[in-house]
């Protein structure tokens, strides 16, 4: 199988492997296996996470008036 991944993903995926010495096919496995893995409560609660992350993010980085 073949897909195409942003460049900012890449790189990040590429300095973990460096980070961990490992190969990058071998990241991308454990991230893919990581994430088929978890159950899907799971994956809703981290993306609820996520989702007031980048709230959080948006308030705290936009000019204030």
């Amino acid at each position: 199988m073949t897909f195409t991944i942003p460049a900012e993903l890449e790189q990040e995926l590429q300095a973990q492997a460096q980070h961990r010495q490992m190969h990058l096919e071998d990241i991308v496995r454990e991230a893919l296996t990581w994430y088929v893995r978890m159950g899907s409560a799971t994956i809703d609660e981290l993306t609820a996470w996520q989702e007031i992350r980048d709230e959080a993010l948006r308030l705290v980085e936009e000019p204030q008036p």
